[in-house]
């Protein structure tokens, strides 16, 4: 038995032996402090005063709008005059007691003079004393950026970025407030450079969750073109021309990464990706690089960089996004063209980040209904969905002429990684909810993704001996509907389902152990792929040595998968594991 199987296995036996599950919610954190990084980039000069804007995320229930008057910032001992107010409050589609009643996230503006061109730190304290230096206006926040002219952008993309970075502590991002959902932070051994690939290609397995974040991390580099100096130009990520490497949100992908590290590098891409991103999105809400496909209209991106950076222009597209996204039919009937959970998916979420930016009860309902046609396909579309003998419950199976004939046409089937976004969306959704009818949904979309990984040698990793591999599409009953050997590029992304279901499984008190299981096998399959992409000698030939391939492969394992690790522990109810939170 390998470390990583053991270890995992360990925790699914803890999940199993301990009956409290750890709240799906982050605590409140009525009071406290934490250290904010403040990074120059190269448009700051030494013994200049800096405009400088950011938001701080805060669980829900943390604070109110009232609280705001006690929250300070101070560089060293010292209070500094700050500008704060409240950019998006924690809303609840169900409990009006809990919608707009906290905070969510906090704009604090400030100037700072940097005596060096260095990081300099401040401390931002709540719960405490009233602020005395207060700020009463806001200045316009992009008097404090500038246009990006370095890395792998030139003043021609017109992308622009703020002269300074607020980076926030890894142990306070995990938490969830801006993804929806909790994460492992990054153990502090997994520093912000990237990796020596041969060091990393000897190293067979990490332990617990730590080859996904080791990869997150070193193939960040190959995403944004900084592998290494020596891989040739037509070796390199071509996000700028090709539509391709922005398939599943290229841009979240990044601040997934910035929100379980805490790195600036990782921070620093992600805001330039969601400005080029957002830059060749256009007025009629679509990707100028990819027109009219609602599978690359993302609304998740926006969002985040409007809460970390405080720039409310950073939603100019938001409603163009929306309204994209309601060209594409998601309540699934026999009778429909086309129908993917990949589209429904995007949908869902783009609906949900305009619900959780600027509530209402058009936007809240726009989300119930979304839900709710998710509730009824996976029920059999009342009674639309034959059930044949052997019949899986938890799919949302559909016919193989509306998913581009990726199996019979006539048979009902289902894309077990396309289903991986949907678990993600509908997290999100409950993230604002706790609705018990979007738990049972992913406990039961966690059958179908159980049934749809089977055990095989047919793989495409160098690898003696079987992996589990779920497959592209199989059919209601059971039977195979698409099978691949590359299908075992997904492992990350179904596990991650797995897992969500497994978490759900055991807060509704209804534990699946083979639920657990799958996740193990799926992330072992995971984690014998990391090496196989590994190539230490790859820059002598111009080739990265974290080879990424295709580029969108990022995105679907990444963005989806940061709350993995969390699902599996936080079913084990173990502080002492993941759950002790230090702010430094």
């Amino acid at each position: 038995m390998s470390l990583v199987r053991f270890l995992l296995g360990l925790s699914l036996i803890l999940a199993g032996s301990v009956q409290a599950v750890e709240p799906f919610m982050a605590l409140p954190v009525s009071s406290g402090s934490m250290s904010v990084q403040l990074v120059p980039t190269e448009a700051v000069t030494a013994g200049s005063n800096q405009l400088v804007t950011f938001g701080v995320p805060f669980p829900r229930g943390s604070l109110t709008v009232a609280g705001l008057a006690n929250l300070r910032v101070l560089k060293g001992a010292v209070e500094i005059p700050a500008y704060v107010d409240q950019m998006t409050p924690w809303r609840h589609r169900l409990v009006p007691a809990l919608d707009g009643t906290s905070v969510r996230v906090v704009r604090i503006q400030i100037h700072n003079t940097f005596a060096t061109v260095s990081p300099e730190n401040i401390t931002v304290q709540w719960g405490g004393p009233a602020r005395l230096q207060n700020v009463s206006t806001l200045t316009p926040v992009r008097n404090g950026w500038h246009t990006v002219s370095s890395g792998s952008y030139v003043a021609a993309d017109n992308v622009q970025e703020p002269n300074v970075y607020a980076v926030l502590p890894r142990t306070w991002l995990s938490l969830g407030a801006l993804k929806g959902n909790q994460s492992v932070a990054f153990d502090a051994t997994n520093a912000e450079p990237r990796d020596n690939p041969s060091t990393n290609d000897g190293i067979e397995h990490w332990p617990g969750f730590q080859e996904a974040d080791r990869a997150a991390k070193n193939n960040f580099y190959t995403l944004v073109n900084q592998d290494d100096a020596a891989v040739t130009a037509p070796n390199q990520c071509p996000y700028k021309t090709d539509y391709e490497p922005w398939l599943y949100d290229r841009a979240s992908s990044l601040f997934v990464l910035y929100f379980r590290s805490g790195f600036y590098k990782a921070l620093r891409e992600a805001v330039r990706a969601s400005e080029f991103y957002t830059d060749h999105v256009n007025a009629s809400g679509f990707f100028d690089l990819k027109p009219g496909d609602t599978k690359y209209v993302y609304a998740e991106n926006l969002a985040y960089r409007y809460w970390l950076t405080g720039d409310d222009t950073a939603l100019n597209r938001l409603a163009a996004i929306v309204s994209a996204q309601a060209g594409f039919t998601d309540a699934w009937t026999p009778t429909l063209g086309f129908w993917t959970e990949r589209h429904a998916a995007f949908k869902l979420l783009a609906n949900q980040v305009n619900y959780e930016i600027n509530g209402g009860s058009t936007a809240a309902g726009q989300v119930t209904t979304l839900v709710g046609r998710m509730v009824t396909h996976q029920n059999g579309a009342n009674g639309q969905i034959p059930q044949p003998t052997g019949f899986v419950d938890g799919g949302l199976y559909h016919l193989g002429s509306q998913h581009d004939g990726d199996w019979a046409d006539s048979a009902y089937g289902a894309s077990s990684w396309m289903s991986g976004l949907i678990v993600d969306a509908m997290l999100r959704a409950y993230s604002t909810s706790e609705d018990p009818a979007i738990a049972n949904f992913i406990r039961r979309m966690g059958n179908f993704l159980r049934a749809a990984t089977i055990n095989t040698t047919d793989h495409s990793y160098d690898y003696e001996g079987a992996l589990a591999l779920p497959r592209y599409g199989m059919l209601s009953n059971g039977a195979d509907g698409q099978v691949n050997f590359e299908d075992v590029e997904h492992a990350l992304d179904v596990a991650n389902g797995t897992a969500w279901a497994a978490y759900f499984a055991a807060l509704t008190g209804q534990p699946v152990s083979a639920l657990e299981a799958v996740t193990e096998d799926l992330y072992f399959t995971y984690d014998i792929g990391v090496n196989y992409w590994i190539r230490p000698g790859g820059p002598g030939s111009g080739l990265p040595a974290y080879r990424v391939t295709p580029w969108r492969k990022y995105g679907w394992e990444h963005r989806v998968s940061g709350g993995l690790g969390w699902a599996v522990l936080g079913a084990t109810a173990q502080p002492d594991a993941i759950f002790s939170h230090g702010f430094e």
